[in-house]
């Protein structure tokens, strides 16, 4: 994964994290737009984003399956840090 597109997925965990569904949207495209192999990624972030549009929250499971979904150790411990 090149760094700019690591960079991004981070912000839109981190975005998640803090509840800022734009920010992660953006965020998540704009790694995709650098790495296509990022797909998983990116249905995880719009789940995630879609609960906290309706719930206020996201679930256990959605959290658990952000972290199945990234490609690295660096972002399994941005996922987990991230975690409300």
């Amino acid at each position: 994964m090149q760094a700019k597109a690591e960079t991004f997925a981070e912000e839109a965990i981190r975005a998640v994290g803090r509840h800022d569904v734009a920010g992660a949207r953006i965020a998540v495209a704009q790694a995709y737009d650098l790495d296509h192999a990022l797909g998983a990624l990116v249905d995880a972030v719009h789940l995630a984003c879609a609960e906290i549009e309706e719930e206020g929250e996201v679930s256990i499971s959605t959290w658990n399956g952000l972290a199945d979904a990234v490609p690295s150790a660096t972002l399994v411990a941005v996922v987990e840090s991230s975690r409300g």
